[in-house]
């Protein structure tokens, strides 16, 4: 019962970008999301467990591909698009399938790199959506801007009955926000 309940904690990431209020923890959560996806993929194909396991057949493959899922399950959480989490989990599958391929496999699994190309396009879509994040937030804020100087040169009333300025502390409040 502690925890305050927000309209804003309903939205999903790709609601929050497009109206411009994800916040700088929903941004903090995505990035240590990313970072976690970019060491998993660093462990399996850099440092080699990919095709180590692989060489156990089928259950090393298996359970690579499972580890691996983790890098889409974060690209999912970010608000990464369909169309780009089917690329991913197409990576996913070739790797799994012609990973479990005796020989040849073993071999495949040296060469292709599912999760650092995964892991690469978790991170170049967290980059989009701190910028997206950032100019909409920007454009937000001019057209308060805008609102205030124009309410200004109206005339309109911009004092609440005690005398304090309303417009201004709307402008102030979203620019802490």
């Amino acid at each position: 019962m502690g925890k305050n309940f927000n309209e804003s904690d309903n939205k999903s990431v790709k609601e929050k970008i497009k109206e411009g209020t994800l916040s700088p923890a929903d941004l903090k959560k995505i990035e240590k999301g990313v970072k976690r996806s970019e060491l998993l993929a660093t462990t399996l194909d850099t440092a080699m467990l990919d095709p180590i396991l692989g060489l156990f057949t089928g259950s090393g493959d298996a359970a690579t591909s499972i580890a691996g899922l983790y890098i889409v399950y974060q690209a999912e959480k970010a608000g990464m698009s369909y169309w780009e989490l089917a690329k991913m989990l197409g990576r996913q599958t070739v790797d799994f399938t012609l990973g479990s391929v005796p020989i040849i496999g073993d071999v495949f699994d040296f060469v292709y790199k599912s999760n650092k190309k995964n892991a690469k396009a978790l991170r170049q879509h967290f980059e989009k959506i701190e910028r997206e994040g950032l100019e909409n937030k920007l454009a937000r804020l001019e057209k308060l801007e805008k609102k205030k100087v124009k309410a200004e040169k109206s005339g309109v009333k911009t004092r609440d009955r005690l005398g304090r300025k309303m417009i201004e502390e709307k402008v102030d409040e979203d620019l802490e926000a």
